[in-house]
């Protein structure tokens, strides 16, 4: 082998061991860090922290689980965990009671699932964002979610003070046909670069397709556009595009993504959600009909309670109680040993689904503490849990209400037709009885007399 081999191998190596390397691992993963900040840290502070953190004093075993380079160093056993292994960590080794030596907490087990999220953490690397030592917190440290709100950017006035650079600033290059180019050049000459040469009509014809319906060209409308000479060849293109039932169909896919649209609950017998189908279709009429973004967001927050509902003019049907929908189409546990804590979690889940899909924030952090990041305070967070849980889930009819209307007028009018009829012959069969009622009471009295003693009628 040569020594250029030997080299490279030992190099791909070195890095195959860094990747390894517990310090590498998860750390600055967003999903993950939601993870720890969601399910980790709690059970942590909730079960260990006690004997095992800073302001426990001298830690039991020497094991610190305070910060993440506690966890990776260990105690006197050996390192806690052992990031993407479960079952070489001694973590998940004490807290499931494998090794009859090794059981923590020692009196009471952690509940199953407490257990399997600690398992799946370690499992995706362990991510952890709890660098450095940890520090008491005195009076002057306390967060300020006031001060926090009022330097967040999501928080700030909407600024229509920026102007475009001018077309003489950036050169008069011809390349910026509109201000959003005058943007983009202006960043691009900050950071010393040149725009992409223009591209050729198949390909710009090619990017349009995969962008707005995500399907290519055909041949045939390979040439169409590239033989249009016409000034408006681009912006006709740009419209039959939009006004394709495929161009819903692409779009659509990404805000179903957004709200984590399922047709099933995901949980163990993966049961389906009854209707589902009716949201996703209506996420993709509602975006080819245009319909206005303030109006989406009404219909799926309270898309049931709208005075006047938006009706789809094809099927009929009650287009803005089906955006309401979204509510109830994430994860969800059948048969929860813990009703309380499992209602919890779906509204947890309902709340962090809203937030970050219409708010852009994640308010599901604030389920456990006022959020640093986003300011949102954990009384935000369960004025927001008490609505959802005051709202109750029902399937709801959605089709036409014309017809639901037609409908319900002529069975008002078949009881009213038949209203009076039904009290006159109750009228007749009650005064029957009381005609007769002379007659039964001697009857009813000859009975009575004539019971044994000690029995009752």
């Amino acid at each position: 082998m040569t020594f250029d081999g030997i080299f490279f191998r030992r190099l791909a190596a070195l890095g195959l061991a860094c990747a390894a390397s517990p310090s590498g691992l998860a750390a600055a993963e967003p999903a993950g860090i939601e993870f720890f900040e969601n399910h980790i840290r709690p059970l942590l502070v909730q079960n260990c922290y006690k004997c095992h953190s800073q302001k426990a004093g001298k830690a039991k075993g020497d094991l610190q689980l305070d910060t993440r380079a506690g966890l990776l160093k260990g105690g006197e056993v050996g390192p806690a965990i052992v990031p993407g292994n479960p079952k070489a960590s001694l973590l998940i080794q004490a807290v499931s009671y494998d090794n009859g030596d090794l059981q923590m907490p020692p009196k009471t087990k952690l509940p199953q699932a407490s257990i399997d999220k600690l398992i799946q953490w370690v499992a995706m690397g362990a991510p952890d964002p709890r660098d450095g030592k940890t520090a008491d917190i005195t009076d002057k440290d306390a967060f300020d979610i006031a001060e926090r709100k009022s330097e967040h950017w999501a928080w700030q006035p909407v600024r229509r003070d920026i102007q475009p650079p001018s077309v003489e600033s950036v050169g008069g290059v011809d390349w910026a046909n509109t201000a959003v180019d005058r943007f983009i050049l202006a960043k691009l000459q900050a950071a010393e670069l040149s725009p992409s040469v223009r591209a050729t009509r198949r390909t710009l014809l090619r990017r349009l397709h995969f962008d707005l319906i995500g399907l290519p060209p055909t041949p045939e409308e390979v040439e169409v556009f590239v033989n249009d000479t016409s000034q408006n060849a681009y912006e006709t293109l740009v419209e039959r595009l939009l006004a394709s039932p495929h161009f819903g169909e692409r779009w659509g896919q990404h805000w179903l993504d957004l709200v984590r649209f399922a047709e099933t609950r995901g949980h163990e017998a993966d049961y389906p959600i009854p209707e589902a189908y009716r949201y996703r279709n209506y996420v993709v009429r509602a975006l080819n009909a245009d319909v206005p973004y303030d109006n989406f967001v009404v219909e799926h927050i309270a898309g049931d309670l709208v005075e006047s509902p938006r009706i789809d003019p094809a099927t009929r049907c009650n287009e803005s109680a089906q955006g309401a929908g979204f509510w109830h189409l994430g994860e969800a546990t059948h048969s929860p040993v813990d009703i309380r804590g499992d209602e919890c979690n779906r509204v947890h889940n309902q709340i962090d689904v809203y937030s970050k899909a219409f708010l852009g924030l994640t308010v599901g952090c604030a389920r456990c503490h006022d959020h640093k990041f986003d300011a949102i305070s954990t009384r935000d967070y369960y004025a927001l849990a008490g609505y959802l849980q005051s709202s109750g889930y029902h399937l709801k009819d959605v089709s036409d209400p014309v017809a639901q209307d037609s409908a319900y007028n002529k069975l008002a009018g078949l009881r009213a037709d038949s209203e009076a009829g039904l009290l006159n012959e109750f009228a007749s069969s009650v005064q029957t009885k009381v005609s007769r009622l002379a007659d039964y009471l001697p009857i009813a009295a000859e009975i009575v007399r004539n019971i044994p003693e000690g029995r009752d009628a």
